[in-house]
Order: structure tokens, then sequence, then C-alpha cells
């Protein structure tokens, strides 16, 4: 049989076959992207941009029975440290009310830095962000009469890329100042795990605009 002969009579694979192949193709596309985003999460967590600015946006964690989490606590003594360094003029706190609470993210977080010396005048309450675009979208609503544009935003490592992102698409010179205090950077598997809970949100965000 000539090789054209044999091109012809060679039977055609089955669409199933097909299919499970272009699956797997879509699947290691997905993977190796989804690998790609959380390195870029990794670097951005590792880069700290400290500096003198208008205002520290302090984004949202969990309330528990009216006081800040181990998690917002971190990010409300990080944003403390950079008001009593003189590194920002201005916090702002943001964060809705979580189901079950009575205390917004925002309120118990003005509580814990008045608590602890800064004047209220200094400090912006951003209640009802219940994502962290709807709190930076709000934060620039706040900050637009103050003419605050130069921010640092503090919140874990892990969520300076996507903040960044979303706070620079809204008009702030944004810089990141992560905590390196939060419990969730003591333990390497969950910080891994929000990496990549992080890059699934990224990409949603590029692709969706939320």
């Amino acid at each position: 049989m000539s090789d054209a002969n044999y091109l012809i009579a060679r039977p055609k694979q089955p669409l199933l076959v097909t299919f499970i192949r272009a699956v797997f193709w879509l699947a290691l596309v997905v993977v190796l992207y989804l690998a790609g985003v959380v390195a870029l999460v990794k670097a951005q967590s590792q880069i700290d941009q400290t500096q003198p600015v208008d205002a520290a946006i302090v984004l949202g964690a969990a309330v528990w029975a009216g006081s800040p989490s181990p998690v917002l606590s971190a990010r409300l003594q990080h944003a403390l440290d950079l008001f009593q360094k003189k590194q920002v003029n201005y916090i702002i706190v943001t964060g809705g009310t979580g189901t079950g609470d009575n205390l917004s993210e925002a309120e118990a977080g003005a509580r814990f830095l008045t608590e602890n010396g800064v004047p209220a005048a200094n400090i912006l309450l951003e209640r009802e962000g219940r994502s962290t675009f709807q709190s930076l979208q709000a934060a620039a609503s706040l900050s637009a009469p103050l003419r605050l544009k130069r921010v640092l935003l503090v919140s874990d490592p892990f969520h300076m890329l996507r903040s960044l992102k979303m706070a620079q698409d809204l008009g702030f010179e944004a810089y990141a100042s992560p905590t390196l205090t939060s419990p969730i950077s003591r333990r390497p598997i969950e910080e891994w795990l929000y990496m990549v809970r992080e890059a699934i949100a990224y990409t949603s965000y590029v692709f969706s605009g939320q």
C-alpha cells in the first residue's frame, strides 16, 4: 500500500479521544497560566514600597465579637506604625458589616486606632464595602474632597498584586505596604492557598472589572 493510500485508509480518531485531548491541553494551559499569576502574586508580596504619602488604606478583614480579628489587628497595627512614623497623614479604614456582626470592619478599625492615639479627624471610614474593589471604590470617593491621591495599601502580602491594580485603576497613585505580622504569614500552606485564590481573583478582575 502506498503512503497516500495508507493516509486515506487510516481510521479517524474517535470523537471522544479528540475531546479528551482538547480538554487535556486546555487544562494544561489554564494550569500554566495560573502558575504564572501565582508567581506574580508571590513576587509582589515580597515588595515593600513604604514611603511618605497622603494616606494609608487599610483593607478590611473579619471582626470577631466586635473586635478586630488577628488578621485585621495586624493590618491596623501596621497602619498605626505608619502614622506614628509620619509616613501618612490619614488612615482610611474599610470594610462593611459581616453576617452576624453588629459592627463593621471599618468601625472596629477606627476604634482600634483612636484607642491607640490616632485623632478621629485623621481617620476616614468606608463602612459599606463587601469586596476589595467596593472598598477601594468608596475610599476613592472619600479621598477626593481631601485630595488624597498618593496612598499606601495596607493588607496581607498575598493581597498586594490585585489591590494595587484596582487602586491604580481607580486613580490612586498607590504603593504596597504589606504587613509582615499577619498570622497567615506564619502558616505557609495556608498562605499558598491564599495566593492561588488571589491569582484566580486577579484574573477575574482583569477580565470582568470587578
